[in-house]
């Protein structure tokens, strides 16, 4: 343990720091996002913006901790942890790539398809992204999110298959890597289901566009875990949301 914890211990320090500023303004914007009247509830049980905000960011700094140790010590089982403090141009380019993509696939959709049948997804637009909110995708999001979701549950399923399936094989093979890749992309898109309802409610088009479009995007952010290590898909998953939150603010 002592051993772990001297060879990871920068990684895990940034994982609960970020988790703190990330949980923080996720509590904010949680509550941002809320209904009036439960807006209301929520004061009069002594849970104000600060408060709100206080505990999340607790939560998510322990999400980043203990995912974030279980999920080096799975990958590093099966291969999946890689170098954690290097860039190099070829992965950071396919990164950026996604970025870009995958900024343009948050916001086009609902524009040209989605908002056609939920009039609500529409109606987000007219009011632009707070402070709280901008900052919650790019800390809570880009990291601890990829913590939760690839470093710690795509590893995990990885290490279950290849001891249920490939117990006398000596690497994880590919198909394994993969099912996990995809299994994990859909409990990323399923973990965006209380929200989506929360803003949109949950009729079968606003759960087609849930599962789609984030399990799409989970799938290319476990590829980049995968292939070039978690940092990539990090920068992939900020990168989303910084330029569909740009698109947003300058041309909506």
């Amino acid at each position: 343990m002592k051993a772990f914890v001297k060879s990871h211990w920068k990684t895990l320090l940034f994982f609960a720091v970020v988790g703190l500023i990330g949980g923080y303004f996720t509590g904010l914007y949680v509550l941002e996002s809320y209904p009036p009247e439960m807006q209301q509830e929520l004061l009069v049980q002594g849970l104000n913006a600060t408060m709100l905000g206080l505990v999340s960011a607790v939560q998510s700094a322990g999400y980043g901790l203990v995912l974030g140790a279980a999920g080096i010590w799975l990958g590093k089982k099966i291969g999946l942890w890689k170098d954690e403090w290097s860039i190099t141009k070829k992965p950071l380019l396919a990164a950026l790539i996604i970025s870009l993509i995958g900024g343009l696939a948050l916001i086009f959709p609902d524009l040209l398809f989605f908002g056609r049948y939920e009039q609500a997804l529409l109606d987000v637009y007219a009011v632009k992204p707070t402070i709280p909110y901008l900052l919650a995708t790019v800390t809570y999001g880009a990291v601890i999110e990829e913590v939760m979701l690839r470093l710690f549950m795509m590893s995990l399923v990885a290490f279950v298959l290849h001891l249920l399936f490939e117990r006398r094989r000596e690497g994880v093979s590919t198909w394994v890597l993969v099912a996990a890749n995809v299994i994990s992309a859909l409990l990323f898109a399923a973990g965006h289901l209380p929200a989506t309802k929360i803003m949109f409610g949950l009729s079968p088009m606003i759960v087609l566009r849930c599962f789609l479009l984030n399990g799409l995007f989970g799938v290319a952010f476990g590829w980049l875990y995968r292939r070039f290590g978690l940092r990539y898909a990090m920068i992939a998953h900020g990168g989303c949301h910084m330029v569909s939150k740009l698109i947003w603010i300058l041309f909506i």
